[in-house]
């Protein structure tokens, strides 16, 4: 990445609120060397801390935004469990789904109304520097760089001779150490599981020594090196043990609205990178021509994976927005309350709840006011009856006061759940239905075993589709899982949802007073499995030869 694109790259090294923004400042930002501050051990804890701060930059004409926000909500909206409607940062763009079908009588199609045949079209459209903050691909790929910059310069800054560590310094160092090999590992794999091609950088400043170039590798590139960081920051939290000055140096990297009491052990760590590591395969292979080695090695990965109980990195705010990173809204339990109305659930979620599950019951009522239908004219999937129960009333997936945390790694029901579709696909149903319930019932689900729906294979799928769907909700992961499902791929190809819950419009069916109503559909999604390289980039670093293909 040349830097002219990325002057974000500035590396302030914030502690969020325990130093102020001066102390950390380095002294030239367009080629940033360590400075005195992180030769002492508050400095580079800041600066370490200061991972999170890269959440947020400054956008054009919109001012600090939280990019991380961003990208979370376009990733929810495309595996249709949560909509966005409007304009604002191209939210809506990346959902725009092909043709709806709505049955019979009827059986009319409504494409969707952007005037642009496919998702791939009006993404297309809008890659441009010109279309400023509507390019819906941007969010992505520069909050996963600017991360993995503080991350490359935390790193070049623990191997300078002037630092000291007080107490156990050996321990600290490696946390701080796998603290940011795991960051790079996080970037690469986000980056590898949405781009058709992206960028390796490993250098501080992103020119020195050539490690970054213009030579673009494909998208299994960029995964292979996020799993050789991730196996970096593994041999590290290998070879430390939790003691005080562990638990402290970790207090002082995670801010205390991202509940940094929760302490990550190492043991732990080194599960939530295994776990992490099945999900980079698994996110990044389609169901349909998966083979038994391919989820023998999904066993194998998470069979070391996470267990119940296990703490991960969790995403939170303070009273009033005051010093955190929602920015005033930016967290996607705020986006999807009532006062911001910027995400609503998505139908096809709520149509995923089995009956009887207490989790829809505590978590999901009637949204305010009555239903909301094809907002602007936008598209009919745009169109919910339901809002999640606040957090304060007893809900777990929105908010009005700035209550809760959001996961954004691995947890333990994920790792689970993947042990329980590698097992189903490799014949050993019982025990696939078995992990299903086991993370039913830590979920406080109430539901009836899983095998009550039969032990086929079909039967056996069909309830480990609905359990991803529902016991991951919101944890980023259900566009990667709609994508290797095969559910977004064009209906030609196979793709599609049938039987799908859409609000639809009275105007569609009867006119005049007719009601919106709920009908089954068939989702014509039609979406790309993985975006083209953006613009933002590509107008400052022109491929070189030997580069992969940056677009579709």
């Amino acid at each position: 990445m040349k830097l002219r694109k990325y002057s974000m790259l500035i590396l302030l090294a914030l502690s969020l609120g325990a130093c102020k923004k001066n102390i950390l400042q380095l002294p030239n930002p367009n080629a940033p060397t360590p400075g005195a501050s992180l030769a002492t051990e508050g400095g580079i804890d800041a600066f370490a801390q200061g991972i999170y701060e890269k959440f947020i930059a400054y956008e054009n004409g919109d001012g600090d935004l939280n990019f991380f926000q961003l990208q979370w909500m376009i990733e929810s909206n495309m595996g249709d469990e949560n909509f966005s409607p409007y304009s604002n940062w191209g939210g809506r763009y990346p959902m725009n789904i092909a043709t709806i079908t709505l049955p019979a009588p009827f059986n009319t199609v409504v494409p969707n109304p952007s005037g642009y045949a496919t998702q791939l079209d009006i993404l297309k459209s809008e890659n441009t520097r010109t279309a400023g903050d509507g390019n819906s691909i941007q969010w992505e790929w520069d909050v996963f760089y600017y991360i993995n910059a503080q991350a490359n310069t935390l790193l070049a800054s623990l191997n300078d001779p002037a630092l000291v560590l007080s107490g156990d310094a050996a321990t600290k160092k490696k946390l701080l150490q796998a603290w940011a090999y795991y960051w790079k590992g996080y970037c690469y794999s986000k980056l590898g599981s949405m781009y058709i091609a992206a960028l390796l950088d490993d250098s501080p400043d992103s020119t020195s020594k050539g490690l970054t170039s213009n030579i673009y590798v494909i998208n299994t590139t960029v995964l292979a090196d996020a799993n050789n960081n991730f196996n970096q920051a593994l041999a590290l939290f290998s070879s430390i043990n939790e003691d005080a000055d562990y638990d402290a140096t970790f207090e002082a990297i995670v801010p205390t609205f991202n509940e940094n009491t929760k302490i990550i052990t190492p043991a732990m760590w080194v599960r939530q990178i295994h776990t992490f590591e099945a999900r980079n395969y698994l996110a990044n292979h389609k169901v349909a021509s998966m083979a038994a080695s391919d989820w023998t090695m999904i066993l194998n990965e998470a069979d070391s994976g996470m267990v119940a109980g296990d703490n991960t990195l969790v995403w939170g705010m303070t009273p009033g927005d005051v010093n955190d990173l929602s920015g005033g809204a930016f967290h996607p339990f705020e986006f999807i309350n009532v006062s911001n109305g910027l995400s609503f659930v998505s139908e096809r979620l709520i149509q995923d709840f089995q009956p009887g599950d207490a989790r829809f019951t505590k978590n999901f009522g009637p949204y305010p006011g009555g239903s909301v239908v094809n907002v602007r004219s936008r598209g009919i999937q745009f169109g919910t009856r339901y809002i999640p129960t606040y957090i304060e009333n007893g809900g777990a997936f929105a908010t009005n006061e700035q209550m809760g945390w959001l996961p954004i790694a691995p947890t333990y029901e994920e790792n689970a759940l993947m042990m329980a579709e590698a097992n189903i696909y490799l014949g050993n149903i019982s025990t696939g239905q078995s992990l299903i319930d086991q993370v039913r019932a830590y979920q406080n689900a109430g539901l009836p075993p899983a095998a009550s729906h039969g032990a086929t294979l079909d039967s056996a799928v069909a309830q480990l589709h609905s359990e991803r769907r529902i016991g991951l909700y919101d944890r980023g992961v259900a566009w990667y899982d709609a994508r290797r499902w095969g559910v977004t791929a064009a209906a030609s190809a196979g793709g599609g949802r049938a039987n799908a819950n859409v609000l639809v419009p009275g105007s569609l069916i009867g006119g005049g007073s007719t009601p919106a109503t709920i009908l089954p559909c068939f989702l014509n999604y039609d979406f790309v499995d993985y975006w083209d390289v953006p613009a933002n980039e590509l107008s400052f670093n022109t491929p070189g030869a030997n580069s992969a293909p940056v677009a579709n």
